[in-house]
């Protein structure tokens, strides 16, 4: 009686025994797998990170960005980061003596910044329907407000879009970098540097 309890007793242990290394020999294997499956996952996101950056530089390359608004009849662009802000109108402050088409200064952050009406530099009208807003070029010293007639949105242009500036009769053509059509609207890309230098008849502050 005593050996077969014994032998019993030696055959639960061995079966514990052996179930133990079981446990410990797969571990490795189901961490290994784990591992397996974490690099595979981080290798496919990086993947997708080069793709999406490599997507965004073919576009970039093949197509002309620009940030477009309308002020009175005209559809102008400016670089994307040639904008700062852009605002319901604030109360502007007269200002004699300005050059035509200065609206007055209104004070942005603590900076006095002049806003200029192109419609009444060119002698155009603004949309009476529509809201006006204050579109801040520059920063610092060097921003200058434009009056404009929309919110500002990002355009896409591709080379072939490009108009012939000698086709382009309004005078603001002289002020610009290029200009494209989209369907029957043509957009100028205003060298806003250039713009302020000449109707303020001063060198520009750096940004």
């Amino acid at each position: 009686m005593a050996q077969m309890e014994n032998s019993t007793q030696k055959i639960d242990i061995d079966a514990l025994k052996a179930q133990i290394d079981a446990e410990i020999a797969s571990r490795p294997q189901i961490k290994s797998s784990i591992q397996t499956i974490d690099i595979e996952a981080l290798k496919a996101q990086v993947d997708a990170e080069i793709a999406a950056r490599l997507m965004i530089e073919a576009d970039s390359a093949r197509y002309i960005h620009r940030r477009g608004f309308h002020a009175g009849d005209l559809r102008l662009l400016v670089n994307l980061d040639a904008t700062s802000e852009v605002v319901e109108m604030p109360p502007l402050f007269r200002l004699p003596g300005a050059p035509a088409g200065i609206k007055g200064l209104a004070n942005r952050h603590g900076r006095v910044v002049p806003v200029m009406d192109l419609s009444v530099l060119f002698g155009s009208q603004h949309d009476i329907a529509a809201k006006v807003w204050l579109l801040v070029c520059g920063r610092g010293d060097a921003a200058v407000g434009l009056v404009v007639d929309s919110l500002p949105e990002r355009k896409k242009f591709a080379q072939e879009d490009a108009v012939s500036l000698s086709d382009i009769t309004h005078p603001i053509a002289a002020y610009a970098r290029a200009a494209y059509r989209e369907a029957q609207d043509v957009w100028i890309d205003l060298d806003t540097e250039a713009f302020f230098t000449s109707v303020f008849q001063v060198e520009p502050s750096p940004v």
